[in-house]
């Protein structure tokens, strides 16, 4: 499966909204800024808008835990879609589609956790104590782990 990785702040609040199934879907942007030099040696920043959706458990939980401004790391899959406009054109979407959310170390609010969850919507084992990413493994290295 190829995946896609983001890592920025959220542009806005999630917006959270239900299907006529009632399922929960969550969107919000993703800004993502990123440095380069013009050919003349000057530097510049530009900024990345990404389109994020999370559904079911995964967009209840970020509805209820990611703010604006907060800066998070986003898993998931690129998906473009189309419709059609009320006056009858069609336009195009591309966004990711999130099956895990985290925040990094040092970022959550202090009334809230921190760390991962995936598209269970469940907080990762290690994440409410250890802080972010503890489930891509353990963060102390072991004796054998260190390359010299």
């Amino acid at each position: 499966m190829n995946s896609v990785q983001v890592m920025g702040n959220l542009a806005r609040d999630p917006v959270i909204r239900a299907t006529k199934t009632g399922r929960a879907v969550a969107s919000f942007t993703v800004a993502v800024n990123r440095n380069y030099t013009t050919p003349q040696g000057e530097q510049k920043e530009l900024t990345d808008w990404i389109n994020v959706v999370a559904w079911g458990n995964l967009a209840e939980s970020v509805g209820n835990q990611l703010k604006k401004g907060m800066r998070v790391f986003v898993e998931g899959r690129l998906s473009t879609r189309s419709y059609d406009t009320p006056e009858g054109q069609r336009r195009w979407v591309t966004e990711v589609v999130a099956n895990f959310v985290a925040l990094p170390l040092g970022n959550a609010h202090p009334s809230q956790p921190e760390g991962p969850f995936g598209a269970s919507g469940k907080m990762g084992s290690q994440g409410s104590s250890s802080g972010g990413f503890g489930q891509f493994g353990n963060s102390t290295p072991g004796d054998e782990d260190i390359p010299f």
